[in-house]
């Protein structure tokens, strides 16, 4: 199956390292072996509701969830799994694949200006895509075909959660 896992990390200040925990999430490859990893971990903020916890990094290859929401995870072997979704943020989830690598910074900072929030992995060349609720969804999708229609990316909407 390739390497075991992919972890992700915020830029945030708050909350601290210590705040947070891990957790991991099976993932399932497709046919052609995407993607390369069988796990991803995401950094989640326990809540005051045992096994309960809000995800607080974009995630590169889960579907289940995304920065915001809040879920279950159970743990096995000193472990927190993914077990269940117990409540979507308002957020959507878009991921990035570059062809042209040198566009990437400026797709980034239109994004950003765009409102939404971004994480970069180097060893994937993907960059997730955080689009808060307050942001409208239609916009960034039509900015992102544009530059899909030009060859420079190919991006998927795994969560999708704007009207």
């Amino acid at each position: 199956m390739g390497k075991c896992c992919v972890g992700t990390a915020t830029l945030k200040k708050a909350p601290t390292m210590n705040d947070l925990v891990k957790i991991f999430f099976h993932l399932k490859q497709d046919e052609d072996g995407y993607p390369e990893v069988s796990a991803e971990s995401v950094w989640a903020k326990s809540t005051e509701t045992a096994d309960e916890y809000i995800v607080d990094n974009i995630p590169f290859f889960i579907r289940e969830a995304t920065i915001g929401d809040t879920l279950k995870a159970l743990k096995e072997e000193g472990v927190l799994w993914f077990d269940s979704l117990r409540h979507r943020s308002g957020n959507s989830l878009i991921r990035i694949v570059f062809f042209e690598k040198s566009l990437k910074e400026k797709i980034n900072e239109k994004l950003n200006a765009m409102g939404c929030s971004t994480e970069y992995s180097k060893d994937h060349s993907l960059l997730a895509v955080n689009i808060p609720a307050e942001v409208d969804l239609s916009d960034v999708r039509v900015y992102l075909q544009s530059e899909a229609d030009l060859g420079n990316i190919d991006f998927e909407e795994p969560i999708l959660r704007q009207p």
